[in-house]
């Protein structure tokens, strides 16, 4: 990662919160999460897994929401290092007409490159060095100062994208004297943004005088009478600057009480936010008063953080934010952030008690709930149209951890013990049966056999895990490197130990088995829309990460090595980036652990193979037998040689995971009714 100036690690549970936040399905705690993250970073602390967190950030640069996919960038900018030059170029690319997200965009570039190679990349992408370009670059990075001194944002002239830039480099203090002109300070002319008619333009001068430590609300220049003329996302901003401090906020009591009463739930909730770190004799009042009237949600969640980070300063707080903290669910986000809260007061130990004397309450209530959900599990079941099939219990968990749902489930007469899922896509569920056969063709032909019997509706059958790679390193396009994604392409399925053997040697029999032609389709439409940059299985992958931790996450790029004659083999740099690739290929399966690279580079020669695994032809015959077809996507573990071994399979075993995920989601939802 890029040099830091310190070693000061963020608090574990304030981590935590974090990537509760950050891997929420709401774009709100999206954003909070990232602009938090962004904030804490530039005080200096840092978290202590930031190459997984970088990971998960690049999958959201590919977020239906802007705002999300800006402060990703955001992020991106502070935390990642060069691995993740090419998703930012991307991000670029796919979102010039939005200016938001393209300086966004150039501003992570320019921190993650050094000053030459990030020119050559502006004047690759036909960004020159001039106007919003230029305040983006300077933004996260010490580049380009020279420019920036003779730079002018001139007020009455500037096009909006230059002025909310230059408001930021205002909040960050990293704008030169006099940027707005020669003959006026920035503190007196950014008073003068709060006016201007581009509502975003006003907030960032409002923001921006809150952020930067020498401006005030005398900077700002805006009566407060007048507030209530402006929109939302203002006056949240003017509200948090009127409690930059103990003794502004003192200041203007009566300036918050208004606050407290404003119409706009974002407005108050922006007053409640510049609350959690402030506190004096006499504000318990106006918090008090403000929870029990407040009906927002999000407001009171902030009102909450006030209270439980301040509890040791007021008594009164304590038992409103233990009472909401025993309320929420183990693990839930509301319990997260008041944790975070309160991490230095001795709230957080009465915390700490609750969870622990509530384990067998908890349980209590999850069997109920469980009980609840149960009785539709069989209607869920019935309606599931797919069924995924795993050999391992790290593939099997791979594939729960990209489940928006799971229930578990027995049939009478069959051995199997099921999870019945649910992919959740907007208002869209797709359920699926999800099974594990344990190694090998027998075992997969038998639970895939006993499976289409308890479950005649499934029209669609995958095979996920992970696969040994056969790489090509004379042709970068076709190299397979470990965690790259292979698919069953029309190339098909071959049963390479299904062999005649002669005199003249050994022949293989097996005829080509196709996959599915409905999921080829769907395959196709993916590699349709990765070549538009789109990736929907990056921001599975992410969220899955965080979801399981450090165990799944993404192998040092130095562990990928393939050998021959017992030396490494020099592999092209194309493939420089910490996401995996997509490819389509013959998938080769036997009833062999293969650890032979002669073997592997003649069925590579043969057959074209491009993963090897021990499962596709027992799924396929017993499917043949139903009428069914299959679809195998397996993960790169390994190259099939002596270096064999399991360092990749977890982050491998969840790529494959992801992506069967987003080749779900892209089949019609028609093909999901009863």
């Amino acid at each position: 990662m890029q040099p830091r100036r310190t070693s000061k690690y963020l608090d574990p549970s304030e981590a935590a919160y974090l990537e509760l936040l950050i891997g929420d399905r709401d774009p709100e705690s999206k954003k909070i999460g990232l602009q938090r993250l962004s904030k804490l970073y530039r005080q200096g602390l840092r978290h202590r897994d930031p190459e997984r967190i970088a990971i998960h950030l690049m999958g959201l640069l590919h977020h239906e929401e802007p705002k999300v996919k800006r402060w990703a960038l955001n992020a991106l900018a502070l935390i990642g290092d060069q691995q993740n030059v090419r998703a930012v170029v991307e991000a670029i690319q796919r979102n010039r007409n939005d200016p938001d997200i393209l300086a966004a965009g150039v501003s992570a570039l320019c921190a993650l490159l050094p000053v030459d190679q990030a020119r050559q990349e502006l004047e690759r992408a036909d960004l020159p060095l001039a106007g919003a370009t230029l305040l983006a670059a300077v933004q996260h990075s010490g580049h380009f100062q020279s420019e920036l001194r003779i730079a002018r944002v001139r007020i009455d002239y500037a096009d909006t994208p230059e002025l909310r830039l230059a408001g930021i480099l205002v909040g960050l203090d990293k704008a030169p004297e006099h940027l707005f002109s020669l003959n006026v300070a920035n503190y007196d002319a950014i008073g003068e943004l709060n006016s201007h008619p581009d509502p975003i333009v006003a907030q960032y001068s409002v923001w921006a005088t809150y952020e930067n430590p020498s401006l005030t609300l005398k900077n700002l220049r805006l009566p407060l009478h007048d507030v209530d003329a402006k929109p939302p996302n203002v006056r949240k901003y003017v509200y948090q600057l009127a409690v930059k401090n103990v003794q502004t906020a003192q200041d203007n009591y009566d300036f918050l009480v208004l606050g407290s009463e404003d119409p706009s739930a974002e407005a108050r909730a922006g007053l409640a936010t510049g609350l959690r770190g402030v506190y004096f004799d006499g504000l318990e009042a106006l918090v008090m008063d403000w929870l029990n009237d407040e009906d927002a949600d999000r407001v009171k969640q902030r009102l909450l953080e006030h209270m439980a980070r301040n509890a040791d300063n007021c008594s009164a707080y304590a038992q409103p934010a233990l009472r909401a903290y025993e309320a929420a669910d183990a693990g839930s986000l509301t319990r997260a952030r008041l944790e975070a809260a309160a991490r230095n007061t001795s709230l957080y130990t009465a915390m700490k008690r609750i969870e622990y004397n509530a384990e067998g309450q908890d349980l209590f209530r999850m069997e109920k709930q469980s009980s609840t959900r149960a009785s539709g599990v069989t209607e869920r079941a019935a309606a599931a149209k797919v069924l995924i099939i795993t050999a391992l219990p790290k593939e099997n968990a791979a594939v729960r951890a990209t489940l928006d749902e799971m229930s578990s489930l027995g049939k009478d007469n069959d051995s199997n013990l099921y999870c019945v899922g649910t992919f959740v896509k907007g208002a869209d569920r797709r359920e699926i049966i999800l099974a594990s056969a344990g190694v090998g063709k027998a075992n997969a032909a038998t639970v895939t056999t006993n499976a289409l019997r308890s479950f005649p509706t499934i029209d669609h059958i995958v095979m996920v895990g992970i696969a040994g790679g056969c790489p090509n390193p004379e042709s970068a396009d076709e190299d397979v490197h470990l965690g790259d994604i292979v698919y069953s392409s029309n190339a098909g399925i071959i049963e390479y130990d299904y062999v005649k053997e002669t005199r003249e040697g050994r022949k293989t029999r097996s005829s080509l088995q196709r996959p599915s032609a409905r999921l080829l389709q769907a395959g196709s439409q993916l590699a349709t829309r990765e070549l538009m940059s789109e990736r929907p299985w990056e921001a599975t992958l992410s969220h899955a990460i965080i979801k399981l931790g450090d165990k799944f996450a993404r192998p040092p790029a130095e562990s990928d090595v393939l050998h021959a004659g017992g030396k490494p083999v020099p592999r092209s740099t194309s493939k420089s980036n910490v996401l995996p690739r997509v490819l389509g290929g013959a998938i080769g399966t036997a009833d062999t652990l293969l650890k032979h690279d002669t073997t592997r580079d003649q069925l590579h020669e043969s057959f074209n193979i491009r993963a090897v695994e021990m499962e596709a032809s027992g799924l396929q015959n017993a499917a043949w037998s139903h009428g069914k077809d299959v679809f195998v996507v397996r993960g790169i573990c390994d190259y099939c040689d002596e270096h064999k071994n399991d360092i990749w399979q977890n982050y491998s075993a969840l790529v494959a995971a992801a992506y069967t995920r987003a080749l779900v989601e892209e089949m019609p939802i028609e093909w999901f009714k009863r």
